[in-house]
C-alpha cells in the first residue's frame, strides 16, 4: 500500500483502552492540549515511524503473496478490500496493545465523521515484522466486519442512531467479532509462513496460535470446517488476561471489557437524551452473526442462521449475567427475549440494513453546539477492538 502511515495527527483524541478510560479521562487536562514533547521524544518517535514504514513494506510483500491451497491467491484481495475502506493507519506511541481498530467517535464534533474507521499500532507491534503482520491482519478483519455487519452499527458508541443492541448482545457481538478476527488472522498468518517462517513462533502467545490453526486445518475436512473448529478453540483459551487476575478463558475477558464499555457509554447516552428522544434496544439473530463472519474469505460461523447456538454465549459467568441484569434494570431495558430483532427494528423504522449502514458511515456531528452534559470526545468512553495485554504474552 502506498504511504500506509500518515504523519498528521488525528482530528480527535481518544482514550487508549476501555478499562483505563475512566482514569485517563479524570486525569486529562481540561484544555485537551497534549503535553509538549522533548526533542529526544520527537526524534525517537520519528525513528519508530520510519521503522514502521519499513516493516509495513515487508508486510505488504508477504500479504501480496498469500496463497491458499484451496482458494488460490487471497493476499491481494485482502489488501484491496481493507485498503478501500480504512481511513488511515498510524502509530500510537502510548498504546499498550499491539494494535487497535477504532470504529466510532462519540460524540463527534460539529462536522466530524462519527465513523472513525482507522487502525492504530502500538510500539509493541514494532518488535518485528512478524508481529506487525499478526496485528495488521487482525485489525484489518475488524475493519472489514464493520463494512457489512449492521449489528456493529447498532451501537451505543454510534451517534448516528438510537437503535442499539442489548447489553447481552453487546457481549455476544464482542465474542463473535473477536472469534472471526482471530480465526481469519491465524489463517492468513499461517499462509504467510511460506515467506516468514518465524511468524509461527512469534504468534505462539496469541489466543489462536498459527501452529494451532495449522493443526486444526490439517485435521479438518475443508477450510470452512477448520474455521468453525478454530472459532470454538480460540474463545476457550485459558490464561491470565489482566494483571493479578485469576486464570480464566479469554471469552470471559472479552465479556468483561464489553460490559465495562457498555455500562459507561449507556450513562452518557442516557444522561444526554433530548426531550422526547428514546433509545431502541434490539437483539441479534443468526443472520446478524453471519454478517460478522463474512468479513473476508469463508464465513467463520457456518451454522444455519436459525441455529440457536449462534446467538447464545456459551460461557457467561454468573457475575457478568448479574451485571447485565443490573444494567437492564437501571435503564429499563426489557428482557432480551421480548426485544425486537434488529431486522424487526429496521422494518418498524422504515429502513433497510444497507441504508442503515450507509447513514452510519456518512453521519457527521451536528453543527448545533452540544448540550452542557455532553462530554468532549476526548473524555467519553472509547470503543476499541483489541484484547489488551496480559503478563508474559503479547496481545493483538
Amino acid at each position: 500500500m502506498v504511504e500506509p502511515v500518515k504523519k498528521e495527527p488525528a482530528e480527535d483524541t481518544e482514550l487508549r483502552d476501555g478499562k483505563n478510560a475512566a482514569g485517563d479521562a479524570a486525569s486529562a487536562p481540561e484544555t485537551g492540549t497534549p503535553a509538549e514533547k522533548s526533542p529526544e521524544d520527537i526524534a525517537r518517535e520519528e525513528e519508530q515511524r520510519a521503522q514502521m514504514v519499513q516493516q509495513l513494506t515487508t508486510v505488504d510483500g508477504w500479504m501480496e503473496r498469500l496463497h491458499d491451497p484451496a482458494l488460490g491467491g487471497v493476499g491481494l484481495a485482502f489488501l484491496k478490500a481493507a485498503g478501500s475502506v480504512l481511513k488511515r493507519e498510524d502509530i500510537d506511541f502510548d498504546m499498550k496493545p499491539s494494535a487497535g481498530y477504532h470504529s466510532f467517535i462519540y460524540p463527534p464534533k460539529p462536522g466530524q465523521d462519527s465513523f472513525s474507521n482507522y487502525v492504530l499500532y502500538g510500539a509493541e507491534a514494532l518488535e518485528n515484522a512478524e508481529r506487525l503482520m499478526g496485528a495488521r491482519t487482525h485489525e484489518f478483519v475488524h475493519a472489514l466486519q464493520y463494512q457489512t455487519a449492521a449489528a456493529l452499527h447498532a451501537d451505543p458508541f454510534n451517534a448516528a442512531t438510537n437503535i442499539m443492541v442489548s447489553p447481552y448482545d453487546y457481549l455476544l457481538r464482542k465474542e463473535r467479532l473477536e472469534q472471526d478476527a482471530y480465526v481469519k488472522g491465524a489463517w492468513l498468518c499461517a499462509l504467510a509462513a511460506a515467506d516468514a517462517p518465524d511468524i509461527v513462533k512469534v504468534m505462539e502467545s496469541s489466543p489462536l496460535p498459527v501452529s494451532t490453526f495449522q493443526n486444526i486445518r490439517a485435521q479438518s475436512a475443508d477450510l470452512t470446517d477448520a474455521f468453525e473448529k478454530a472459532a470454538r478453540d480460540c474463545r476457550n483459551l485459558l490464561g491470565v488476561w489482566t494483571k493479578d487476575a485469576e486464570k480464566t478463558v479469554i471469552a470471559d475477558d472479552w465479556h468483561a471489557r464489553a460490559i465495562d464499555e457498555y455500562e459507561r457509554m449507556m450513562k452518557y447516552r442516557h444522561d444526554n437524551l433530548q426531550a422526547g428522544e428514546t433509545l431502541t434496544f434490539v437483539r441479534m439473530d443468526g443472520a446478524d452473526i453471519l454478517e460478522i463472519g463474512a468479513s473476508f474469505g469463508p464465513n467463520t460461523f457456518v451454522a444455519d442462521a436459525h441455529n440457536k447456538s449462534l446467538t447464545e454465549i456459551e460461557n457467561l459467568s454468573p457475575a457478568h449475567a448479574q451485571k447485565i441484569a443490573e444494567i437492564e434494570k437501571k435503564y429499563s431495558i426489557a428482557p432480551r427475549a421480548s426485544l425486537p430483532t434488529l431486522s424487526e427494528a429496521f422494518a418498524a423504522a422504515g429502513t433497510t440494513r444497507a441504508d442503515f449502514i450507509a447513514h452510519s458511515k456518512t453521519y457527521k456531528g451536528p453543527a448545533a453546539p452540544a448540550e452542557k452534559n455532553t462530554p468532549a470526545n476526548d473524555t467519553a468512553p472509547v470503543q476499541q477492538q483489541n484484547t489488551g495485554p496480559r503478563p508474559g504474552a503479547h496481545a493483538l
